[in-house]
Parts: C-alpha cells; sequence; structure tokens
C-alpha cells in the first residue's frame, strides 16, 4: 500500500493524463521538487510491474495510456479502502514525551512505556507512518539514542491543529486526553473547561453559531498555542501573510482582553485554522461574501437551470444559505480543512438525484480553483438541493369527480391539500360525466373519484370511500410513488434499456473491463460520441467521487462527458466484484444527454428505492437472460413502495 502523499501523487497524474511537471507536483503537494522525485522513485519501485510513472523533458511526469487503466484499478481496489488499524495508545505517548522538548532519550521512553528498545523503534516506525499517511508529516524522527521532532514550530502547531480535529470529528476519545498526551504536565483541565465557557460566552454574545466539535477545535487550538508559547516554542512570523478577516481580528482583541496575547507568529498559524470557520452571525450582504464564491454558485445555478431545468434563483433562502456554505466552503479548500460527513454514504444513498445535481459544483470550481472538491462537500451541497427539491417538485395535476353531496366534496378537498399540499393540486372538481369532455382538451395525472364504483380506464384512478383516515393516506401516497416513479420508470426501460447494451458476466470480471465493454455496448447502439473519452471520465470519477449506492450496486457515469442520447447500460455479475469496499453484484452504467430530462429525476428515485431492497438486487443478479432482466425490472418496479 503507498503512502497518503503518493496516492495523492498517483491521484494528480491521473486528473493531467499529458503530464505535469515535477515543479507543479511540488506546488500541489506542498513539498520540494527533491521529494517529488525521491516520492515517485518509491513508487515505481513498488509497482508491481515496473516502473509506472515516466518522465520527458517535453511531458513532465506522466503515466502511460496503457497503464491508466493499471492505476485506476489500484484506486478501485479493495486495498486502496483498508486503512492501517487504529493506533495504540503508546504512540501518541511517545509523541507527547518528545513534543515539550523537542526531542527524547530513548532510553527514557523505554522506562516509561515499559518497552524493550526493539520494541520502541517498532513503535515509533509504525507511528512515522501514521503521521504520514493521515497527516502528511513526517514530524517524528529516530537515530540513535534520540527522537525528536524537525525544528519547524509552525508546522508542528499545524499537525497538531490537524490532529486534534481529526480526533475530535472521528474518534469516541474525549478530546482532552489527546491535549494531555501532547501536553503532558503543562495541561490543566480546569483552566481548560474555564477557557471552553468563556469562548462559547463570546460567541453567543455575538449570535455565533458553532458545533461542538468546531468550538472545542477552536478551543484547543488557541489552549495548544497557549501552552507551547509558554513552553517557549516560538513561530516565526511571515512578511507575506494577508491581513485576517474582521470576525478573526475581533475574536483576537477578545483573547487579548482576557489575557491571551499571542505573538505575530502564533495569531498567523491560528489564522490559518480560523479561516475555516464561520465566525460571524450571519453573512447578509453580498459584499461581505467573496465574489469568487459568487460566480461560483451563480454558474452552478445556471448550469442547474440548463441540464435539469430547476430554477435555482427563485428561493432567495436557497440562494443565500448555500452561498454561505460554499464561501466558507472555499476557505476550507485554501487552508487545507478537511470537512468530513459522517452521513456521507447516506446522503448518496437517500438523495442520489440531489446528489447527483450536486456534483454540477465539481467542474465549475475546478475551473476556478484547479483541483477538484472533496466528495464530503458535494454531499453538505446535496442537503441543500434536496431541501429545494422537495419544494419545488412538479405537482402531480388530480381532478375530483364529486359527488352530490357538496360537504363530502369540501372533506376530500381539504383533506388532499392538508396532506399532499406538495404534491398533488386538484385542478378541478367535475361530475363523472364531464370527464371525457375535459380530457379532450387537458392531461391530468390523476382521477380522484369520491363515486363508489368509478375507474377510469387509462388513468390512474383514487376511490375515496367515506371519509378519508389512516389507511386511505397509506394507500394515497402508495399510488402518488407509483404515478411519480413506477408509471414513468416503465416508461424508461421501454425506452432505454436494450437488450444488446445488457451484460451478465458469469466468472470474475475486473471493473476496468466492465467499463469498457458496456461502453463499447453503448458505442454500437450509437449513445455515445467516443468510448476513450466515455471511459476515462468514469473510471476517473470513480476515483473522485464513487458511484456506489447502497453495498451492493453502483451508477457509474460521466463527470464531464456528456452523450448524444441518454442510456443505459448494465453489467450483472454473478460473482460479486469488491469494489470501493463493497460487494457489487449489479452495475448501471449511465450516459446522459446535455439537456433537461425529467426520466433522470425519476430514474434516480428508482435507484433510491433500490438502495433500500436488497432482495430487489438480488432477484437482478440473478435473471440468467438480457430478456429476463427487463421483465425481473418491471416486476421489481412494480412492487416498490414509496
Amino acid at each position: 500500500m503507498f503512502t497518503r502523499r503518493q496516492s495523492k501523487l498517483l491521484e494528480i497524474l491521473l486528473n493531467n493524463v499529458q503530464g505535469i511537471t515535477g515543479t507543479k507536483l511540488a506546488e500541489y503537494l506542498e513539498v520540494s521538487s527533491r521529494t517529488i522525485r525521491s516520492e515517485i522513485g518509491e513508487i515505481n519501485r513498488a509497482w508491481k510491474d515496473g516502473s509506472i510513472i515516466k518522465s520527458s523533458r517535453k511531458q513532465g511526469y506522466y503515466i502511460e495510456e496503457t497503464d491508466l487503466s493499471a492505476v485506476r484499478s489500484y484506486f478501485l481496489s479493495e486495498g486502496q479502502e483498508k486503512r492501517e488499524e487504529e493506533v495504540k495508545d503508546r504512540g501518541w505517548m511517545i509523541l507527547g514525551m518528545v513534543l515539550k522538548a523537542g526531542r527524547a532519550d530513548i532510553f527514557d521512553v523505554e522506562n516509561e512505556l515499559a518497552l524493550s528498545q526493539p520494541a520502541v523503534h517498532k513503535e515509533v516506525s509504525r507511528f512515522q507512518k501514521k503521521l504520514l499517511s493521515e497527516y502528511q508529516c513526517e514530524l517524528l524522527r529516530m537515530s540513535g539514542e534520540w527522537i525528536w521532532i524537525e525544528n519547524d514550530e509552525a508546522k508542528i502547531r499545524q499537525t497538531l491543529f490537524r490532529i486534534i480535529k481529526n480526533e475530535t470529528q472521528e474518534r469516541t476519545r474525549h478530546y482532552a486526553w489527546f491535549l494531555k498526551t501532547f501536553l503532558q504536565e503543562d495541561f490543566d483541565q480546569k483552566e481548560y473547561d474555564w477557557m471552553v465557557k468563556l469562548i462559547k460566552e463570546y460567541f453567543d454574545s455575538k449570535c455565533i453559531q458553532v458545533s461542538d466539535d468546531n468550538l472545542y477545535m477552536i478551543v484547543s487550538a488557541v489552549y495548544i498555542t497557549m501552552i507551547r508559547g509558554f513552553q517557549n516554542h516560538k513561530v516565526a512570523a511571515s512578511e507575506e501573510a494577508e491581513p485576517a478577516k474582521e470576525e478573526v481580528q475581533q475574536f483576537f482583541a477578545f483573547l487579548k482582553e482576557q489575557g491571551f496575547d499571542f505573538d505575530e507568529g502564533d495569531r498567523q498559524v491560528l489564522e490559518g485554522l480560523l479561516h475555516g470557520f464561520r465566525l460571524t452571525a450571519k453573512i447578509a450582504a453580498e459584499s461581505e461574501i467573496d465574489s469568487l464564491s459568487i460566480l461560483i454558485l451563480e454558474d452552478f445555478c445556471h448550469d442547474v437551470m440548463e441540464k435539469y431545468h430547476f430554477d435555482l434563483w427563485q428561493s432567495q433562502s436557497f440562494y443565500e444559505n448555500i452561498l454561505n456554505h460554499i464561501e466558507y466552503m472555499m476557505r476550507r479548500m485554501e487552508t487545507g480543512y478537511e470537512a468530513k460527513n459522517p452521513i456521507l454514504n447516506e446522503i448518496k444513498k437517500q438523495y442520489p438525484y440531489a446528489y447527483e445535481i450536486s456534483m454540477l459544483m465539481v467542474p465549475i470550481v475546478f475551473r476556478y480553483k484547479n483541483c477538484y472538491i472533496q466528495d464530503d462537500e458535494i454531499s453538505f451541497i446535496a442537503i441543500f438541493v434536496e431541501h429545494f427539491l422537495e419544494n419545488v417538485n412538479k405537482k402531480l395535476e388530480a381532478v375530483l369527480i364529486s359527488s352530490a353531496r357538496f360537504s363530502v366534496n369540501s372533506i376530500v378537498s381539504k383533506w388532499i391539500g392538508l396532506n399532499f399540499q406538495n404534491q398533488i393540486e386538484i385542478v378541478d372538481i367535475m361530475p363523472k360525466h364531464s370527464l371525457e369532455q375535459y380530457l379532450e382538451t387537458h392531461s391530468v395525472d390523476l382521477v380522484i373519484s369520491i363515486m363508489d364504483t368509478f375507474v377510469h380506464p387509462t388513468i390512474a384512478t383514487f376511490r375515496v370511500d367515506g371519509i378519508p383516515n389512516q389507511y386511505t393516506l397509506a394507500a394515497m401516497n402508495a399510488l402518488v410513488y407509483k404515478i411519480r416513479v413506477n408509471y414513468r420508470f416503465r416508461e424508461i426501460i421501454k425506452e432505454h434499456f436494450n437488450k444488446t447494451t445488457i451484460r451478465i458476466y458469469r466468472e470474475k470480471v475486473e471493473f476496468v473491463q466492465l467499463i469498457e465493454e458496456l461502453s463499447q455496448a453503448l458505442k454500437a447502439e450509437d449513445c455515445i460520441y467516443d468510448v476513450k473519452e466515455f471511459v476515462n471520465d468514469v473510471l476517473q470519477r470513480e476515483v473522485n467521487y464513487p458511484t456506489y449506492i447502497g453495498d451492493w450496486f453502483m451508477i457509474p457515469h460521466p463527470l464531464m462527458t456528456f452523450a448524444k442520447k441518454t442510456a443505459i447500460g448494465v453489467g450483472i455479475l454473478k460473482k460479486p466484484a469488491r469494489i470501493h469496499s463493497k460487494e457489487i453484484q449489479v452495475v448501471f452504467l449511465l450516459a446522459m444527454e446535455h439537456k433537461q430530462n425529467e426520466q433522470i429525476g425519476v430514474l434516480f428515485e428508482f435507484f433510491r428505492h433500490m438502495a433500500q431492497n436488497r432482495s430487489a438486487i438480488g432477484r437482478l443478479a440473478a435473471v440468467e437472460t438480457e430478456e429476463e432482466f427487463v421483465e425481473v425490472l418491471i416486476r421489481i418496479s412494480n412492487s416498490l413502495e414509496s
């Protein structure tokens, strides 16, 4: 397994298939050109089939076209998903022993931890790898009788901040344990608790809302800065540093009033962390928002309108809220802060359509910043989009076949308005004999009848029998879902599923091979323009933004390559393939036109329900012929409920 930095280097090369200079690589990874050469050498020596990264004066560093699939397979393999097992406490304890003085005698470490010298060497080596892979730093060093840390206090602080953020966000262990480990006898729990209370009261007084995690991250960073200063570990100030934003300056002014007067170098390091947090009560005016954030949001709204015909501009609250989010997303990117979303996989499973729409943000940010935003950031945007969709989804148009009793008509109308206000619009109320004439000039999705026996032969009909109750509600919900998804999905099956683009694999198949073969099948049906371009974009998207939904199936599709016409290729894997640590049985390869298509939303809604239905995936995986697959797909659609 490669280190995180080496994996990132390979990822950059995949994103720059024409080649990239060593200088540019060094800039991206924030290391020296010498380190780049060293890392490339390590990768080439470790690669099982020989050197994978080539270089030339003209192209710089690159991966040959024939090797691209192998590198992508590495990112998609089970091995890449595995992480080192959780580091035992003694790794952190060793780091804590070294931090105060800058070095520790290896014999003192042996005595303190009751370990043999070889065991200490092993622990240090293992912990060095953890720091490198998880925090991209080579902080801890060992030679002879000494263990020490590099003499760059700014890097030490930044690493400690990253560790605290990681442990606060992802671990169950109490935050203060790490501070005590790092700061040892200089850590005072009562003092720390007082600081938490103090800073929380400041945020409350300014109407600044921060999560518990962020509060403890900020307090811990301030506390570390204070103690490291007392220990006489100084940070050299940079003359090139930009002035802090006003809200950060106000926060420092408050800290100074409380007796925390930091040196300029200390302030600059802290500013780098605080820049990624929202320390204002509300961003009310666009003038306070960075112009780049506005440009990104405007492009996003435009692209969503063009491709999906959703007018995001119509919702002022949506626009303001997501603009705020983009502003702080860009700050996080600038400072290297990784905002983890603990429910990322659930969002992709529950809101696949909103997530897909949110993916339009990726090429926009890349265009302005020349880097890819994280999957976690996409999922946060998807939450905003999902909320918008819930409020603007097109309502089903219904007519009400009236009863002779006006009171009954009124009760049913009010019941529909109360329970289905965002789903059903009653466009007219009429007697049964007027319906056919009405339908000659109007199209409707649903007929609601108060008459006991009436059922329309071609339009979905719902009969209200007496006063509506909970059973009536459940039945109407099921019918609304069938109209929105099931009925329309059958149209999608007829239009976009072709047995010539369905493949049943009875033996093990590599993911890359599967994508290539399904893409060739789509090309044979004249659905895509270029197989090579399509495959490359699909596989690259999988590296950065995996498309699995649930644990058993995935919907790979390009990020930026569009199709001649919307089509779906299908791979049935009799022997599941392990992709992204998931046992994948069914693959839907999507080719989508660059134009508005209401069917896409229906398709993703169907996928959402499939993700929650293990037996449905099993039924699809069990088919023996292409024709049977289509038949089973229709039966599954008919059986899914809202």
